[in-house]
């Protein structure tokens, strides 16, 4: 392709713009909302995911040692160190347990006096695993070691937290997609006004023998057009919304960290410019081949 093959597509997609102001206006709002919302899902998915994993953090499993097998502790550790599923892990001896119950006594530790040479408490590990998906599976492991007389976790609220999560990413996605095929079809709509009326100007290309491809290529250029204008445009709205969000959510609910999407403010200006350029073609691509094999 020539370099003024490639001027004329330019200039004439440009003019195209100009000459259907209305149906481009449209067509940028409705990527602007389109990618917005889209973009907005992002911010959230990023939170949530970090979210989870603050949360991940938090669950742990216990791994309680029988009594008087508290030798058997040097060997389990060891097997924890080699453990690939394991992030973390802390042993507690009996006299650490005690001296914790102690503590949360507080005035009342004076109960727990004389216990010291009869310690009925056991020790035990807490471990932390990799990821929440691995606690199941670890916890079935550990069962099996010589010396544990019992192994608990939160199963449930593992369960009900790793079913919110999936939930959620799926409705973000089904989300995502809707919005990309509606922003599609309306530049496809905008796309094919803009054919209905230069429909002489084409008939006299095709009749002096211009190729589908060489007709074609500024409504192409149209398209991306209108994708990349609506696409910065989303990107200026949800960086500003999220700025603003974000700082009355922190100043409302103390007790969770939130983002800073500044961090990934470039991958997504990229994935806004990409997916808006994408679905400009798209949309311009479907409307050409119904216009021209008509």
């Amino acid at each position: 392709m020539s370099l003024q093959t490639i001027k004329y597509f330019c200039k004439d997609g440009f003019k195209n713009i100009f000459l259907n102001k209305t149906m481009a206006a449209a067509s940028i709002s409705i990527v602007v909302a389109a990618l917005t919302v889209v973009g907005i899902f992002i911010a959230i998915g990023i939170n949530l995911e970090y979210i989870s994993q603050q949360i991940e953090k938090t669950v742990d499993i216990r791994v309680i040692l029988q009594k008087g097998q508290e030798e058997k502790a040097v060997v389990i550790e060891e097997y924890l160190r080699k453990n690939a599923l394991v992030r973390e892990f802390k042993y507690i001896s009996p006299q650490m347990a005690l001296q914790d119950l102690k503590n949360k006594l507080g005035k009342n530790a004076f109960l727990l006096e004389g216990l010291e040479k009869d310690n009925p408490l056991r020790g035990y590990f807490v471990v932390k695993p990799v990821k929440i998906e691995y606690t199941k599976k670890l916890t079935e492991e550990l069962e099996t070691l010589d010396g544990v007389a019992q192994v608990y976790f939160p199963s449930e609220t593992v369960d009900k937290l790793r079913r919110i999560l999936k939930i959620i990413n799926l409705f973000c996605i089904l989300l995502i997609l809707g919005l990309y095929i509606v922003a599609v079809f309306i530049i496809a709509n905008t796309i094919k006004i803009t054919l209905f009326a230069r429909r002489r100007e084409i008939s006299i290309m095709r009749y002096i023998g211009a190729t589908n491809r060489f007709i074609s290529g500024p409504f192409v250029v149209e398209g991306f057009i209108i994708g990349i204008l609506g696409s910065i445009l989303a990107y200026a709205i949800v960086l500003l919304f999220y700025h603003y969000a974000i700082r009355y959510l922190s100043q409302t609910i103390t007790f969770i960290d939130f983002v800073n999407i500044s961090i990934y403010k470039y991958k997504i200006l990229g994935v806004f410019i990409l997916t808006g350029s994408m679905v400009g073609i798209l949309g311009s691509l479907i409307s050409l081949r119904r216009y021209l094999k008509a």
